[in-house]
Parts: C-alpha cells; structure tokens; sequence
C-alpha cells in the first residue's frame, strides 16, 4: 500500500496492545510459530514510515503468548488493521489457556470477507474491529495465548495495530 494503516484513536488506558506504533505493547513469544504445516514465512515491513507485520505464503500462522497471557476479560473488541493485495478470506482465531504456560481451554473462530461486519476487503486497509462477544468462545477470557491468522485465498497480508480495547 502507499499509506500506512490508519492511526488508533482509543485511549492508551483502554488498551492492551500487542503491535502497535501508536501504543506500548506487551511481550509476544513469536510472531511465527512455524506449526507443521505452516507455509507462512513473516519479516517487519515499512509502509509510510509505519511498522508493519509482513506473511507471506500465508496459509496459516500462529502468534504465541503463552509465558504472559493476556488478561482479556475488561476488553470489548479485539482491533486488528489487515492490507491484503489480493484475496477473499480472512480468518481469525483466539486461544485461551488455563494461564500462563498452561493448557489449552478453548478456542473460536471467526471468518471475515468484503460481506461481513466488519469487512475485509483486498487492496485496501481493513480495520477489523471485533467485538470479543462475536467470538464463540465457551472458555473465559482472562489468560489467551494465542492469534491464528488464515486464508486459503489470501497468500500476503500486512498487519499492524493489533490490540484488544474497550
């Protein structure tokens, strides 16, 4: 893209944020978990003078937390900025654990094209700003360990401000 994603408007106190520019963030394992099967390669990318995440050979990528979850249940949404070039799908996934280094509770996710709210659209910034009760998630929010990010027909994605906010 020309432009850099679209600069956060909420309050630094109403954010856990885990890549960001715009915000302080917290500690992340990986940003690749390199899961068998994973095609996903993954390098930072400069757009604008902005920090992004670049995957590429994307088919799915896990992002770890597990030394330090985070404490979800005040949050409201979970926002992530995504430019695909080219693509239909994206798929979103959260993982919750029994706390930090635990064992896997539960997980849910949720698929987002040019139809759903919000809209993920090729060849612009989609801000996906997800409301955590959209998520099917039985397990309780309070120690998730993992993002999953997956298509099968979006292969590039740039990433940035990825964080939870109420």
């Amino acid at each position: 893209p020309a432009v850099a994603a679209p600069a956060p408007a909420e309050p630094a106190a109403d954010v856990i944020a885990m890549f960001s520019d715009a915000y302080t963030t917290v500690p992340i394992d990986t940003w690749n978990t390199g899961w068998g099967g994973s095609t996903t390669e993954d390098e930072l990318y400069t757009v604008a003078g902005d920090a992004a995440r670049m995957y590429f050979n994307l088919n799915y990528v896990g992002i770890e937390f597990l030394t330090r979850t985070i404490d979800a249940s005040a949050m409201t949404h979970l926002h992530l900025d995504v430019y695909a070039p080219a693509g239909t799908d994206l798929k979103v996934k959260v993982v919750a654990y029994s706390g930090d280094n635990g064992t896997y509770v539960g997980e849910a996710e949720l698929t987002f094209d040019a139809d759903s709210t919000p809209a993920f659209r090729a060849g612009e910034w989609s801000s996906l700003d997800i409301p955590l009760a959209s998520f099917p998630l039985a397990a309780p929010w309070t120690h998730l360990a993992q993002l999953v990010l997956s298509s099968s027909t979006t292969q590039l994605v740039l990433v940035d401000n990825v964080y939870w906010h109420k």
